[in-house]
């Protein structure tokens, strides 16, 4: 695990996503004595850890953004996380496809512009083409399913919220401190 992407303060999930590493209760307690030499140690005793904390921290504040509406945000959500991974990695596929899945909803609502759409949307099932279907909690083949139909039918888009662990959340006031930050970062 890289450490630029380590944040044992990251929730765990509900269920076991792709990115999510459940402790086994041989392994916990053998982790027991290395919890003061690896901050990320307590949260593998407590039931596991996320292989890229930090990319989870962003895909939860970027889904509810995208679900509240306010797709410039949680653009810049998955944007500034993209930051950290090499091109040719799942993880920069997933969020470049995300990515693109904000900016093509915008196109659509801030703009009726659904030529543009399309293409951002043909885009992203590019980037999310081969991702696991639950991508750090996504329903990526939800995702995938929402972008092929609103390549026929627009109006697929309107509406639309993506779920993660199972579930539609909306934005809390903490989604909107958190992307401000990251564009006051940029």
């Amino acid at each position: 695990m890289d450490d630029h992407t380590r944040d044992p303060g990251v929730a765990p999930p509900l269920g076991n996503p792709t990115g999510w590493h459940a402790a086994d209760e041989g392994a916990a307690a053998d982790e027991g004595a290395a919890a003061d030499e690896d901050p990320a140690a307590d949260a593998r005793i407590a039931g596991g850890h996320w292989e890229h904390a930090t990319l989870r921290r962003a895909t939860e504040h970027g889904v509810r953004l995208f679900n509240a509406g306010a797709y410039h945000e949680s653009h810049d959500c998955f944007e500034d996380e993209w930051y950290n991974y090499g091109s040719g990695t799942a993880e920069s596929a997933f969020l470049h496809g995300m990515v693109q899945v904000a900016a093509g909803a915008y196109k659509r609502v801030g703009f009726e512009n659904d030529d543009g759409m399309r293409s951002l949307f043909e885009t992203a099932l590019g980037y999310l083409r081969g991702l696991p279907g639950d991508f750090y909690g996504v329903d990526l083949d939800g995702v995938r399913a929402t972008l092929r139909d609103a390549l026929d039918d627009p109006s697929a888009v309107d509406g639309w919220q993506i779920a993660i662990d199972g579930a539609r959340p909306e934005a809390y006031p903490a989604d909107y401190e958190y992307a401000e930050r990251v564009d006051e970062e940029h």
